[in-house]
């Protein structure tokens, strides 16, 4: 039989009742706090700007709380939220503010996010607060380095998830048309991870611009990246590409036709971004069903009036007189060559768009319609689009590959579309 050792009871014995034991340092733990606080980047940082503000007589206990705990890097630059240094305080420290804190945190360069409203997104940029410019570089998951000026615009963080699937496509020997290019998020992912021959990356701002090219440059791809300045409906070169990349929402509608001017004669792909709200159909068809019919109206028998009191058609006045009518003796004006062509066109019977037959057989069953519409009524268009412009004997045929939901937006969901 197995005995268990005796059971030893220990007890601390203080001198007094309720006495904390003699080795216990009542400040030990406050101690410690502070030298940990002393020693972390941000306990530098607030020790520094509260002998500042101290020195001046503007410190409040309220200001520590101001202070930003958490802030993003970009190289040699720190940008903090936007919640950060709002104390009315701060801003009558004056310019020593940022120079204290630059150098508390060994950077040369600090900027505070600013979030401007605008109709479609809240668009975050950064203000300039201590250095010469804003320049920054960020690396992404692919290695891959975008330079911008952040404080005219920041890294879209959103639109990693499409990039992400954009990286998995097979563009060797390419040439891609890629319609606002923005800081080139698509452009360089085409080149760098899809072997693109060649990106035409098109963009309106003269800042993006400038950090395409840079971010060409810092990526050595510079001679294969053209960067066009302008409205892309206006400066996108027709019939060299081989897939053309609209990646702008909510909407690029207004944009199809100069999409499918670029693709090349013997046709291409198009990657259409749309945002569609998912609820517009319905709501339609609710009002809809609510209108009610205007009421009948009574006609001149039924409200008992004789034939006297309807109009007579003046007898004097021929037919000849009416206005429009042709006169003897004139012929027909013949028809231009180019209005010709015209009447040609329209009453031609163009093609019906296709569906994929392996998509159609799969997630083509199972998508909303107001997602079905939008595609068949994207292909219906640039269908009449591209046998307009290359007009023919032979007609182009527009087919829908593929369909993805790759994010959302309150109620409205942001489709990729692919023809």
């Amino acid at each position: 039989m197995l005995k268990h050792p005796p059971l030893i009871r220990v007890e601390r014995k203080n001198s007094e009742k309720g006495e904390r034991p003699l080795d216990f340092d009542s400040g030990r733990r406050r101690i410690s706090n502070d030298r940990l606080s002393k020693m972390s980047t941000f306990g530098k940082m607030l020790e520094n700007v509260r002998a500042l503000a101290t020195s001046k007589g503007l410190w409040d206990d309220e200001m520590q709380r101001d202070l930003p705990k958490k802030w993003e890097r970009h190289g040699d630059m720190i940008v903090f939220p936007q919640n950060s240094f709002t104390h009315n305080n701060w801003r009558y420290i004056g310019r020593d503010l940022w120079r204290v804190v630059a150098e508390s945190l060994n950077i040369a360069r600090l900027g505070r996010k600013r979030i401007i409203d605008d109709e479609d997104d809240r668009t975050p940029h950064v203000d300039l607060l201590y250095g010469d410019h804003g320049w920054v570089e960020h690396v992404d998951d692919r290695g891959i380095r975008f330079v911008y000026d952040a404080s005219k615009r920041v890294f879209n963080n959103k639109k990693l998830p499409e990039m992400q699937r954009i990286s998995e496509w097979d563009c060797h020997g390419q040439t891609i048309v890629d319609m606002y290019a923005g800081l080139g998020y698509y452009s360089l992912r085409f080149l760098v991870c899809c072997g693109a021959k060649q990106v035409v990356s098109i963009d309106w701002s003269d800042d993006m611009c400038e950090a395409l090219r840079r971010t060409a440059a810092a990526n050595n791809v510079e001679d294969q990246l053209l960067v066009i300045e302008g409205d892309s409906r206006r400066v996108t070169p027709c019939m060299v590409a081989d897939r053309v990349f609209l990646g702008l929402v909510p909407s690029y509608r207004a944009h199809w036709l100069t999409a499918c001017k670029a693709l090349k004669k013997e046709g291409g792909m198009l990657h259409i971004h749309e945002v569609i709200d998912i609820t517009a159909k319905k709501k339609a068809e609710k009002e809809t069903a609510k209108k009610v019919p205007p009421p009948r109206l009574q006609s001149v028998e039924e409200e008992g009036s004789s034939k006297e009191n309807k109009p007579i058609a003046d007898k004097s006045i021929s037919k000849s007189t009416w206005r429009g009518a042709p006169e003897k003796g004139k012929v027909k004006r013949q028809l231009s060559r180019s209005q010709s062509i015209v009447e040609e066109i329209e009453s031609r019977v163009l093609p019906t768009p296709k569906v994929l037959k392996e998509f159609e057989q799969g997630e083509w069953k199972s998508l909303p319609e107001p997602y079905k519409d939008f595609a068949m009524d994207c292909a219906t268009n640039c269908t009449r689009f591209l046998n307009n412009i290359h007009f023919s004997d032979t007609m182009y045929c527009v087919t829908i590959v593929n369909i993805t939901r790759y994010g959302g937006i309150s109620k409205n969901q942001i489709m990729s579309f692919w023809i």
